[in-house]
């Protein structure tokens, strides 16, 4: 039985239908408040994939069939054919709903606070996958990171009843909202995820979590860059996740510390509004149904947050790309005035870096939303919705002429998102389905020669963005700098020899040696801060771990080589899901005063503690919090 014909006699089995409204409902009241003292860090940073590496088609192809979300399916030929244009319709499609996010939550969100951060799909010799970041969005400290992209189940058989489904009308968005582990440090920085995608995010962030504090350990600033989390879904998805703290969306235990869970949800769009697109695109169908409401959880997280303590060792390792000592002086919160004006040089460059590349996320914007590609797209959905309207009228009917529409219109998905750069732009939808049509019904073509060119005319539409010449004006001692340049790498050249030609020498020495303690362990840990008698002392920032699993970080005061004064401190044990965070008073140690508890899966308490043991209640206006 051919491929063409397995679709025709399966495809009519359903009628495509979704739920009218998403979970995450629009408050137009609820307004995002940017708390951060500094100018240097983004607010929001989007990631998604965006291209697929012409090497790695087939291993993405393997990967998306052998993860399904929503189902289990067969493994054959006949289905590997059938999925790899689903496959290619996810890619293309995340890159188009991504734009909306970006547009609504950049409306919503102070100017230049939202980044764009598209990435490349490769497979190691394995056949691994992993994703790259295309731009360097993620080099700027931001306060959350959201991984988006839509899904749909990978099995054409049952395109048309499939719980995850995106097409016309029909879309199944997923994401995942994270950021340093200090955001939220009893779930290691994870707040919210897509159901199907949680465990995978949860172990990427603990992940993340451990090789930011052991790099540290070692007096290297290089974090761990993060794949994103579909695409390490796709390539192992991890055996359990009974452990992870949860909570669903909108209950009433809403302060626990836990990881939001996402169900998995097919969104019915508005369809008059999609039947409109091709024609009228100043109302977004995607923006009123979904993006709205999630914007809104967004923007609620961005309130309830600390913005500084989100940031602040993503600023460090920012300021560590110009001076490594600059980066030291930032953990160590030194009062040097030479050095802090080093820090407000390196400050003030990282914030010329973040504007740069709002601009480039603009440009993005333009060329995928209002440019050629949007404009195929949006014709894309208008054709599919019609198809499935027809589907819908005739599904008693089982017609089969609707079930080869939609045999061609998956084609047609493949071909706009392919490198048939040549005639994309002025393609119309007809041409692509009389294409599609003849693809679908002529299996000796080889369809795997087309999918190995997928989303090339998306990197060619990318390259303005990526090379566009940016001029960004910068202030520094009364005096204003104009830095521009074709293409970021450029722009950082220029940034580092500019911090490099206006620093002075000057001499402030960092002891390496200096040790910092905790009472439950017997080994001791690095301190990046003052020092007296070769033990921490004053403020500063201190790490420690016994090998066996239990760690301790520190940010705040020190004496005699331990945590004393007022500090936050995250302790992990071994075993124990997530982390225990504590913020107050401390001596010799350990929390001795009124200090506020965070763990998993509990809801924050403020208690009184006398030598590390909790004696009771004790009044939160009594709590003194860490300036970051």
């Amino acid at each position: 039985m051919t491929l063409c014909t397995v679709v025709l006699l399966s495809a009519c089995a359903g009628t495509a239908t979704g739920k009218k409204s998403s979970v995450y409902q629009h408050d137009a009241s609820v307004v995002a408040i940017d708390a951060s003292r500094s100018k240097a860090d983004a607010l929001v940073v989007i990631r998604y994939p965006a291209v697929v590496d012409r090497q790695s088609v087939d291993s993405y192809y393997r990967a998306f069939a052998n993860h399904a979300i929503g189902g289990k399916v067969r493994v054959d030929q006949q289905y590997m054919l059938q999925a790899s244009k689903i496959a290619q319709a996810v890619i293309a499609k995340s890159n188009y709903f991504a734009m909306t996010l970006y547009r609504v939550l950049q409306n919503e969100l102070p100017a230049q606070s939202v980044l764009l951060s598209p990435h490349l799909i490769v497979a190691d010799e394995q056949g691994q996958l992993r994703s790259e970041a295309l731009l360097a969005a993620e080099e700027i400290p931001s306060v959350i990171t959201i991984d988006f992209n839509v899904y749909s189940f990978p099995d054409a058989d049952k395109l048309m009843d499939a719980p995850p489904l995106t097409f016309g009308d029909i879309v199944t968005p997923m994401f995942v909202v994270h950021s340093n582990r200090w955001l939220q440090p009893s779930t290691h920085g994870l707040l919210l995820s897509s159901g199907p995608l949680l465990p995978t995010a949860w172990a990427q962030s603990r992940k993340q979590a451990d090789a930011q504090f052991f790099s540290r350990l070692e007096f290297e600033f290089g974090a761990r860059d993060r794949p994103l989390d579909f695409i390490t879904f796709l390539t192992r998805m991890p055996a359990s996740d009974t452990d992870i703290p949860r909570k669903s969306v909108g209950v009433s235990r809403r302060d626990i510390i836990a990881v939001e869970d996402y169900p998995l949800e097919k969104i019915r769009m508005d369809g008059d509004i999609v039947a409109r697109l091709a024609q009228d695109r100043s109302v977004d169908p995607f923006a009123i149904d979904f993006v709205n409401g999630a914007a809104t959880r967004i923007e609620r997280a961005l309130n309830r947050v600390d913005h500084d303590r989100a940031t602040f060792f993503n600023r460090q390792r920012a300021l560590a790309r110009f001076d490594p000592d600059l980066a030291i002086a930032f953990l160590s919160q030194t009062r040097n005035p030479e050095m802090l004006s080093r820090l407000q040089l390196g400050e003030t460059l990282v914030a010329a870096e973040k504007r740069f590349l709002a601009a480039q996320s603009e440009t993005l914007y333009n060329g995928t939303f209002d440019g050629d590609y949007g404009d195929q797209m949006r014709q894309m959905l208008a054709a599919e919705l019609r198809l499935l309207e027809e589907r819908r009228d005739l599904a008693r009917q089982q017609n089969l002429n609707s079930a080869l529409a939609v045999v061609a219109i998956v084609g047609s998905i493949a071909a706009s998102s392919s490198g048939m750069d040549s005639g994309l732009s002025n393609s119309t939808v007809s041409n692509l389905l009389v294409l599609s049509s003849i693809w679908a019904m002529n299996s000796a073509m080889d369809a795997n020669a087309k999918s190995k060119i997928l989303n090339e005319n998306f990197l060619v539409q990318m390259a303005p963005a990526i090379n566009q010449q940016v001029s960004v004006q910068i202030e520094w001692l009364e005096s204003k700098r104009e830095i521009t340049a074709f293409g970021f790498e450029e722009f950082r050249r220029k940034t580092q020899a500019l911090y490099q030609s206006t620093v002075r020498s000057i001499d402030v020495a960092f002891d390496r040696q200096c040790r910092f303690a905790h009472p439950q362990m017997e080994d001791h840990g690095v301190w990046y801060g003052g020092c007296h008698a070769g033990l921490a002392s004053a403020t500063g920032y201190g790490l420690i771990t016994d090998g066996q699993g239990l760690s301790v970080e520190y940010v705040g005061g020190a004496q005699s080589g331990m945590a004393s004064g007022q500090g936050a401190m995250i302790l992990r044990s071994p075993g124990e899901v997530g982390a225990v965070y504590m913020e107050g008073a401390f001596s010799d140690g350990l929390p001795d005063g009124v200090v506020l508890i965070e763990e998993p899966g509990r809801k924050p308490r403020v208690r009184t503690f006398k030598a590390g043991k909790d004696v009771g209640r004790a009044d939160a206006d009594q709590l003194d919090r860490v300036q970051f």
